[in-house]
């Protein structure tokens, strides 16, 4: 494994890293040394001392010259890389000392590719800091082979100084932010070149996890376990604490630490570690002398037999592990024949650069070269490294399979198919401008939507609604930020398309949202993915009984897509085709770009804004506040911190929360107990959200102990096994490394048809070293090889699950995971347990609806406690008040689209429960939390309007009833360097326009350059 921390004392480091005896010195030529580009043009080579080791890091180089010397400078970075346990085991209880060599050469391996491709400074340009690669580095490994408990544990020490020579010849700070931000990568990297090294030495490996780890085969898990002292300390003081946060565990990590001792006597502490394993019935010599055979007998090969033995190998290896070779075709790799010949590794680093592409894919419409060459090497192949995995990447964007970014995208690929797909969105909506009947004249439309409004619709609601009834462009899109009563809107909409005897189709991304689309607006809804399975065949088949009967009942009709920031490219795409297929009138999309965008990948939504999309906007926030009433302090910074979150300043927004913003070491355990705390009426209108699934679960259960223990759940109790869905690609399901004992693989109605699975459920028994997994459906055993999956089929609707048990009493609330429409029982939404008994569980769905399940009921087995939600199933919930939980351990889901769902969901009050503020904010604002397109990475769009050296307005969050802050601070200048609020569509919000006359155009988003945008002749 890789950690990376800051070296913050040279003298510290100096003593801790260069001390006498520190390490074993028995065996070993290389204890300590020089190494980097940067090193050897400073003339340091050889073994480390402690005097110039401490200077370099004190900034002074040997010429006397002071680089970057200022107050809290960080003398640099320590990169420690650690062996398996296996692998230290072997190398100083059994005396294969190989493999410490082995070590020492992934890491230098690894080293040279952070040097050659994260080394970096930085340089003035007009004004910025703008990091510049510089390919050198100056660092020193040291060779450890102890844990802090004594066990051994090899690991290497790469300390990198805080200096690079830039490419002028000046030596200067070095810019670590590429070396953070890849740790991972770095990690991945360093994994696939140890892996190779103790191969070829002769062990055979057992990959563990999804991330390229292993240990040795053939070293007992007793063993292990008893040479892992450091660990079981720490394990045991984190369950006598009861701690659960990640934190709270890195802390506890740190405080149990005992001061590393050097040991006077090593060869008392070897025999000691050896003398344990004995007693183990471990001594290591048989597993290291049959490595040794199998090393001797391929060193002994002459070049024909090893070039047989190659061949061999790679057919081998294809058929048994990968079981794809002589099977389906692969678009990213080449052809059969052709891959043969090629070495093994090359070979198979052909097909784990094809599957990282896929996994990516799925997710993302681009990604960094970087993450791909890690996904690669994660999938752990034999003998696959860093340049295997690098030159395929290269030979698939010279064939033009893939596609490199451009500019600031530059590190960034992308693929054809991506590209294809949102070229054919832009075509198809362009192609549908002015092909739309109205369903009104511009000129009626207004008077007629306040006509059949309860409410009064605001400027933006007004314009939006106008909009959609009014335009003759097929495509329009109305881009609303959280609050601004969209379904006020749509229900207008739906109201006069009803008096005009026109159809209005609702679509949503999920369950919960058609419902809440049903009862907040009155509009018949479906989910996407229902309507897009019903129709999506029409598309190539527009003809016959079927055909004409959609045709038939769609032909006209207007769809209203709710939050379609969440709609992937492919189902945008689908949507147009079917669109265009059907006669359908008009496609509007409503939704907020600034919120959370699709799982999967592309941000079309954003995108045909981008492109030039018809569009309206609603910006005024009607959540908060109630009519007629002042606002109370409370909501006066509600507001605020909406709009500079929708805005991506959630440092700013954090700031002006104050003291709302509540600092834990257990954020989650925290808000479970404030939500405790309250009184059953506050708690009824008191949400609870969590950014992470670690957490919400951590919530879920904390509140649910706690309203047992205070008597609100009653009765009788049920255990149930449920399942929960592993969050895997479906090209990770191709990899036998994936599966673990115990879960359950579940088959579409379909089935599988490539490995011979009918459609059902199977638990998975075994997972085998050559690839096999063994599956068990009743008392049957099937035999069952995930390689031989298609790369390209995706119908099969494969989906892995985990079983956990779940207690519940009358009065818990439930959420489904599944879908069961029969029963309208749909996935994401919630119940409430109103009893259990002998004959089953009675739930509670909502509108005097009851409804009991048996035992064993397979509806039972789908659903999970709801004292909390994600942020996913937040968005489009309102809420009076609401308990938000965001940690900085969450890198990923630290962003700002996800605050700005956390923030903006309550009317009156919130709270926000975070592990470290500081951290927080700042991981919040490097992190936008944006989505990827093909055409944007290629220069050919500009979506995120992200241009070097915009001009920044000052930030007028508008009028709040002309008080301050709580705090004091003037609303009108918070913060200085924010962009203006976009003004209204409609004329009526801007006074230039004059009365009765009409906008020149329809804004969009804040997209930089512009880009040109349709009309709509309104007169109101």
């Amino acid at each position: 494994m890789l950690s990376v921390a800051p070296v913050r004392s040279a003298s510290g480091a100096a003593s801790y890293f260069a001390q006498d005896n520190y390490y074993t010195v028995e065996g070993s030529s290389e204890v300590s040394l020089w190494a980097g580009e940067g090193a050897r043009e400073l003339g340091l080579s050889g073994e480390v001392d402690k005097e110039s080791f401490e200077a370099i890091l004190n900034g002074e180089l040997p010429s006397g010259e002071k680089v970057a010397r200022h107050e809290n400078r960080r003398a640099g970075l320590d990169l420690t890389f650690s062996m398996p346990k296996s692998a230290s085991v072997m190398a100083y209880v059994a005396g294969d000392r190989r493999i410490l060599a082995a070590n020492m050469t992934a890491v230098q391996a690894t080293m040279a590719w952070v040097e050659k491709n994260l080394g970096q400074g930085r340089k003035d340009v007009e004004g910025r800091k703008v990091p510049v690669a510089t390919g050198n580095l100056v660092y020193a490994l040291f060779e450890h082979d102890t844990s802090r408990a004594l066990d051994p544990q090899g690991h290497v020490h790469a300390v990198i100084a805080n200096l690079t020579k830039m490419l002028d010849g000046k030596w200067q700070a070095l810019h670590a932010d590429k070396i953070w931000s890849n740790n991972s990568v770095i990690g991945a990297i360093y994994h696939a070149f140890l892996r190779a090294e103790i191969e070829k030495l002769g062990y055979i490996l057992d990959m563990k996890g999804k991330h390229g780890t292993f240990e040795i085969a053939g070293v007992p898990k007793g063993v292990l376990e008893a040479f892992s002292q450091r660990r079981a300390t720490i394990l045991e003081k984190v369950a006598e604490l009861d701690l659960t946060s990640h934190k709270a565990r890195d802390q506890i990590t740190i405080n149990s630490r005992d001061p590393k001792l050097n040991v006077s006597d090593r060869p008392a502490l070897v025999q000691g570690w050896k003398d344990k394993a004995e007693g183990l019935g471990f001594t290591g010599k048989e597993l290291a002398d049959a490595a040794l055979a199998r090393a001797g007998v391929i060193q002994a090969e002459g070049p024909l037999e090893r070039g047989y033995r190659a061949v061999k190998d790679a057919v081998e290896t294809a058929m048994a592990k990968l079981g794809s070779l002589l099977g389906h075709d692969d678009p990213l790799v080449d052809h059969r024949l052709a891959r043969i010949v090629q070495t093994p590794a090359a070979g198979r680093a052909q097909l784990v650069v094809a599957s990282a592409v896929r996994i990516h894919s799925e997710r993302e419409a681009a990604f960094e070269q970087h993450k791909i060459a890690k996904t690669a090497l994660d999938l752990g192949l034999k003998g696959v490294t860093i340049e295997h995995v690098e030159r395929r990447i290269e030979q698939l964007v010279d064939k033009g399979l893939l596609l490199r970014g451009v500019g600031r995208a530059s590190d960034m690929v992308t693929t054809r198919e991506a590209l294809q797909t949102e070229e054919k969105i832009l075509a198809l909506m362009e192609a549908g401008n002015g092909k739309s009947t109205p369903i009104l004249d511009p000129v009626a439309a207004p008077a007629r939507l306040q006509d059949a409004s309860e409410k009064t619709l605001n400027p933006g609601q007004l314009a939006s609604a106008t909009l959609i009834v009014s335009s003759s462009d097929r495509t329009v899109s109305v881009q609303g930020i959280a609050g601004a009563g969209k379904s006020t809107m749509l229900s207008a909409v739906a109201r006069v398309a009803e008096a005009e005897d026109r159809k209005i189709l609702g679509l949503a991304f999920q369950n919960k949202m058609v419902a809440d689309m049903k009862a907040g607006s009155g509009i018949e809804a479906q989910t996407i993915a229902s309507f897009v399975l019903a129709n999506h065949r029409f598309v190539n088949q527009r003809e016959g009984p079927a055909y004409e009967a959609a045709r038939a009942s769609l032909v006209g009709a207007t769809l209203l897509v709710d939050e379609s920031s969440m709609v992937s490219s492919n189902d945008m795409l689908k949507l147009h085709q079917i669109i265009d297929a059907l006669g359908i009138d008009k496609l509007a999309l409503v939704g907020d770009r600034q919120q959370l965008s699709s799982i999967d990948a592309g941000k079309a939504f954003a995108m045909i804004q981008a492109g030039g999309g018809t569009m309206a906007r609603m910006d005024q926030n009607v959540r908060i506040g109630r009519a007629g009433q002042p606002l109370s302090p409370q909501e006066k910074t509600l507001l605020v911190v909406a709009k500079l979150a929708s805005r991506g300043k959630s440092s700013e927004a954090m700031r002006v929360l104050g003291d709302k913003v509540i600092e834990s070491e257990a954020p989650a355990e925290e808000a479970a107990d404030r939500w405790l705390a309250l009184s059953p009426e506050e708690r009824a209108v008191t949400a609870v959200f969590a950014s992470g699934r670690e957490a919400r679960a951590l919530i879920n259960e904390r509140i649910q102990a706690g309203l047992a223990s205070e008597g609100t759940l009653r009765g009788e109790a049920v255990r149930l096994l449920v399942y929960e869905r592993v969050n895997m690609t479906r090209e990770e399901l191709r990899y036998a490394s994936n599966y673990r004992h115990g879960q359950t693989l579940e088959v579409g109605r379909g089935g599988a048809r490539d490995v011979g699975l009918e459609g059902g459920r199977y638990q998975v028994a075994k997972v085998h070293a050559n690839g096999r997994v063994d599956l068990l459906r009743g008392r049957s055993k099937i035999r069952f090889y995930p390689q031989q999956l298609s790369p390209t089929e995706m119908r099969d609707r494969l989906q892995l699950s985990e079983t956990k048990f779940l207690t519940l009493r009358e009065g818990d609330m439930i959420r489904w995971t599944a879908n069961d429409k029969p029963r309208e029982l749909l996935n994401a939404n919630i119940a409430r347990v109103a009893g259990v008994d002998a004959s089953g569980v009675t739930v509670d769905l909502g509108g005097d609806k009851q409804l009991t399940l048996p035992i064993g009921d397979p509806m039972l087995s789908r659903l999970d406690l709801a004292y909390s939600l994600n942020m996913h199933m937040a968005q489009g919930i309102t809420t009076d008040k609401a308990i938000t939980v965001m940690s900085s351990q969450e890198r990923n889901l630290s962003n700002q689209r996800l605050f700005n769902v956390g923030v903006t969901r309550v009317r009156e009050d919130l709270t926000m429960i975070v592990d470290d503020k500081d951290k927080l904010a700042r991981q919040l604002d490097r992190n936008p939390g944006n989505k990827t397109s093909s055409l944007e990475t290629l220069g050919q769009l500009d979506i995120d309007g992200k241009k070097l050296g915009a001009p920044r307005e000052p930030f007028n969050p508008g009028p709040i009833d002309g008080d301050t802050l709580p705090d004091g601070g003037d609303p009108s200048g918070l913060p200085p360097d924010l962009p203006p609020l976009p003004d209204s569509n409609l004329a009526a919000a801007d006074p230039s326009n004059g009365p009765g006359k009409a906008p020149d155009r329809l804004d969009r988003a804040d997209i930089l350059p512009p880009l040109p945008e349709r009309s709509l002749g309104l007169d109101l």
